[in-house]
């Protein structure tokens, strides 16, 4: 297990070969620096979550969810509240899991808890994951009341080569919800035992690793990106993405305003997932991209795994400026 952040004094942890996202979501946890999404390395429902500390089930809650959506989840989501052997009033807790146990048992850290669920919270393109928060047991069942990140990360800045507009994507899987690729021209970056798309700065030097919805969610962020400026513009390759609005020991928060669009073939997407990996991923240095179609089920029968299209990014009118 990979520590992954602290918060109250509290250390995280996911499996070596799961990737994850802090600023992934729309959701209010990853807007304001306090949560962890973990994505286990399985493609398929129903796959293992194990848990991010040694501690006692001290609470499991079953939320009914409402309408159905274009794809297929389930009716209801799960909450299930861990407490740390180190603790006897915080929390962590783990949303969009089935549990296996129950209320009372005691679990070491990377004990398998329960299996990723589709829930309705999740968009089409979301892939199986789970939520991981720490708050206090009197809130648990309130979304805006966990406690601020610290990520273990930290990178030191250094000038970037060959922002190119356009790569050569290599298709690796093509599914209803999503494609992902590799692109073999944009400029990655590792931080320890994790890597992602490159995260440039102003003065075209590489901050971190791209972490966000680009650009389909309102926010994302950059991860060991230490040394900030507020109000500095961030870009994916030489296109502004953001602009840096606060930061956390790690990593800093951006907002973007407005958006840059993506390109596969000429087609346009909705939007560029970037996450960070462990190098189980990669491919000759580089790491994976989820391309979010415009549309449930787009790519089906006009894209193949294996084919070599061109990702191309666009803002010829985005011009990012602060609020």
């Amino acid at each position: 297990m990979y520590r992954i952040g602290d918060a109250k004094g509290i250390r995280l942890y996911a499996p070596k070969n799961a990737y994850l996202s802090y600023f992934n979501s729309p959701y209010f946890g990853h807007s304001h620096d306090a949560a962890i999404d973990i994505y286990p390395n399985n493609p398929d429902w129903n796959t293992s979550v194990l848990s991010p500390i040694s501690g006692k089930i001290v609470r499991l809650q079953k939320t009914t969810m409402g309408r159905p959506k274009e794809f297929p989840t389930e009716d209801y989501d799960f909450g299930i509240a861990i407490q740390p052997e180190e603790s006897k009033d915080t929390i962590v807790r783990v949303l969009h899991c089935e549990p296996t146990l129950k209320e009372g048992s005691i679990v070491d850290l990377g004990d398998m808890i329960g299996n990723t669920i589709r829930s309705r919270y999740f968009n089409y393109w979301t892939g199986p994951h789970y939520h991981v928060e720490v708050m206090d047991l009197d809130s648990f069942s309130r979304s805006t009341k966990s406690y601020g990140l610290e990520l273990p990360f930290l990178f030191e800045a250094r000038k970037s080569k060959n922002l190119v507009t356009e790569s050569e994507f290599l298709v690796s899987v093509v599914n209803e919800d999503h494609i992902i690729g590799y692109p073999r021209s944009f400029a990655h970056t590792k931080i320890g035992d994790y890597g992602g798309l490159s995260a440039i700065d102003e003065k075209s030097n590489v901050v971190g690793i791209l972490d966000g919805g680009i650009s389909h969610y309102p926010h994302g962020g950059v991860i060991g990106h230490d040394k900030v400026t507020l109000n500095s513009t961030i870009s994916l390759q030489n296109h502004p993405v953001g602009i840096v609005q606060r930061f956390l020991k790690g990593a800093s928060f951006f907002t973007c305003n407005p958006s840059v669009k993506s390109y596969l073939d000429d087609r346009e997407l909705r939007g560029l997932s970037c996450f960070a990996y462990p190098k189980d991923y990669n491919k000759h240095g580089i790491s994976p991209l989820v391309l979010v179609p415009k549309e449930y089920r787009e790519f089906i029968g006009k894209v193949s795994e294996g084919d070599l299209c061109v990702l191309r990014l666009d803002s010829n009118s985005n011009m990012v400026k602060a609020e």
